[in-house]
């Protein structure tokens, strides 16, 4: 069997590309930049492999050459990846996404892929092919950016399906606001629905067609208030109009007369549905103390096509505390509340949870330092109907608790460090219906770590030591993990030349018997001369499984690695 060579050449033709993330090139200090400049970096690297006891993951050997120069033109970074290997890649549909945020004084310009955020409901960071503008001319803040959400589906050739389903989405996004940072009020709005090109009108007005083109609507708005120094008012809400099939031929018999002003403006038709989501915040801080309040209400179904998620059917409060004290030594924050669904009853149980946490952390000097932190989840669901499973209800909590110490100190020639931390989970089931099965579906899980590190400070070494041991009991399961860990590295030649090693063996016991991990891994790094590295790793992993039932099978895996880099 022939190897399969494939070449993937990215061109990622952007200022600061990232997938489309929208950062703009400031063009105001253009003549202060170079014509000209490039930079990057060179990789060839050879891999080895050899598996014993299981299939091959890998080819025995293997070849990667890759390349991320960027070329600089006045400042506008164009990066570039190439990667070549003799490895078959199956995949998709490579990274082809271009986009550019140009910015002169207070104009920027996007076109291309580009993530905008208007507001959470409105626009909210999804990925927009098209073209746009945010003016931002002493205290007002204006934006608008129209184009393609979302890319039609293809049929597939090979089972002649569309799977997932899906049309060309287009629209456009409105953003009016006035203030500063600290304080501001903006109001955004989309507008977007989905290409129905290519599907007869027969197949497109069925009031439920699964697959029917949808438009939707949605007007936002956000805003904050900072006020006597300390104080900060902070809300975000908006409506949307979803109509999940535009094409339906079935008109709105409901006597909503919010919906019968709406439909001098929109399409509104038997699939369409009103939502609407706020929340709005108070909050206190200062350098010592903080607090600060939260109120959520999301309808079921809330959704805007400017978004990709939004949780939905939620109804939240949440209070926030964060203290100083001790002359900076102790500090705490948290947060605690409550939260619910079936905020319009039309599910059979309605779930309540609380939810509290808590982080804090003990500074008592240079040398010791204390991290605790406790967490607890409770789930209540009460049924809203007569007839309801026992097995159904779920009234769970869930607690954690952490500790963690740790203690540093250093002389003239040596640097010492110890750190532990325990930490204790379980999950509590309240359902009388399993707690008198003979498997309950609480469980248990305790852990405990602990490590020591010593530095030789004028010699370049680092060693270091850990302990590791790990309880799991609950829904039939009992098992314990204990293992140790040790390694270092080391700086040698003048800094030219970097070692490192690391090895971890774990033993593990259960019902069917007992385990063994082991895995070390020995590191190389020269320098032969500014910009050029010679790098090498060696990688062991054996494993040897309480049984070989199923999927489980004992092997040894081994992969060594050399490359040369070279840095521009």
């Amino acid at each position: 069997m022939c190897k399969l060579i494939k070449i993937q050449l990215v061109f990622m033709l952007s200022l600061l590309l990232g997938g489309g993330i929208a950062n703009a090139q400031d063009l105001s200090n253009l003549k202060n930049q170079k014509p000209f400049s490039y930079s990057g970096a060179l990789e060839v690297r050879t891999i080895g492999y050899q598996m014993n006891g299981a299939p091959q993951r890998r080819n025995p050997l293997s070849l990667i050459i890759s390349g991320s120069p960027t070329l600089s033109l006045y400042g506008w970074d164009i990066p570039f990846t190439v990667i070549y290997t003799d490895r078959k890649t199956n995949f998709q549909q490579p990274f082809n996404q271009f986009g550019i945020s140009p910015t002169y004084k207070w104009i920027t310009l996007h076109a291309g892929y580009r993530n905008l955020s208007f507001s959470p409901y409105t626009l909210g960071g999804h990925t927009i092919l098209g073209a746009g503008v945010e003016l931002n001319p002493g205290k007002f803040r204006l934006g608008f950016m129209y184009g393609r959400l979302n890319k039609a589906t293809v049929i597939n050739t090979e089972t002649q399906s569309l799977a997932p389903q899906a049309f060309t989405r287009k629209g456009y996004a409105v953003k009016v606001g006035y203030g500063t940072t600290k304080s501001f009020f903006d109001i955004s709005y989309l507008k977007a629905k989905d290409d129905s090109v290519g599907f007869s009108a027969g197949q497109l007005n069925t009031q439920f067609n699964p697959i029917a083109p949808a438009g939707n609507s949605v007007l936002g708005y956000k805003g904050q208030i900072s006020f006597l120094k300390y104080f900060i008012i902070e809300s975000e809400g908006a409506v949307s109009l979803y109509t999940r099939n535009i094409y339906s031929n079935i008109p709105d018999t409901l006597e909503d007369p919010i919906l019968k002003k709406i439909r001098k403006f929109a399409t509104v038709n038997a699939t369409s549905e009103l939502y609407t989501a706020f929340s709005a915040g108070i909050g206190y801080r200062s350098k010592l103390y903080g607090l600060k309040v939260n109120y959520r209400r999301v309808e079921p179904e809330f959704k805007s096509m400017g978004a990709y998620f939004i949780t939905s059917d939620l109804e939240a409060w949440t209070i926030a505390p964060s203290v100083i004290a001790w002359k900076n030594k102790i500090s705490f924050n948290g947060s605690i509340g409550i939260q619910k669904d079936n905020l319009q009853n039309q599910k059979n149980a309605t779930n309540k949870r609380f939810i509290g946490a808590g982080n804090a952390t003990l500074q008592l000097n240079d040398k010791f330092g204390l991290d605790a932190s406790y967490s607890n989840y409770s789930n209540n669901q009460s049924p809203n109907t007569v007839r309801f499973a026992d097995s159904l209800k779920i009234v769970q909590t869930t607690q954690m608790y952490s500790l963690m110490p740790r203690y540093t100190f250093s002389t003239e020639n040596y640097s010492h460090m110890i750190t532990m931390s325990a930490t204790l989970s379980n999950l509590n089931d309240f359902n009388q219906f399993f707690a008198n099965n003979a498997i309950s579906r609480n469980m248990d899980t305790k852990q405990i770590m602990a490590n020591y590190n010593i530095g030789f400070l004028k010699k370049g070494l680092n060693l270091n030591v850990g302990l590791n041991a790990m309880q799991l009991r609950g829904m039939g399961i009992k098992q314990t993990y204990s293992g140790v860990s040790f390694g270092g590295d080391a700086v040698l030649l003048k800094s030219l030349l970097r070692l490192s090693t690391n090895h971890a063996v774990t033993f593990g016991k259960q019902e069917l018997g007992k385990s063994m991990i082991y895995n070390s891994s020995l590191n190389a790094k020269y320098q032969v001369r500014k910009g050029h590295h010679l790098d090498f790793g060696f990688y062991f992993l054996h494993n040897s499984p309480a049984s070989s039932i199923g999927l489980q099978q004992k092997y040894t895996e081994l992969r060594g690695e050399l490359a040369y880099q070279l840095k521009f």
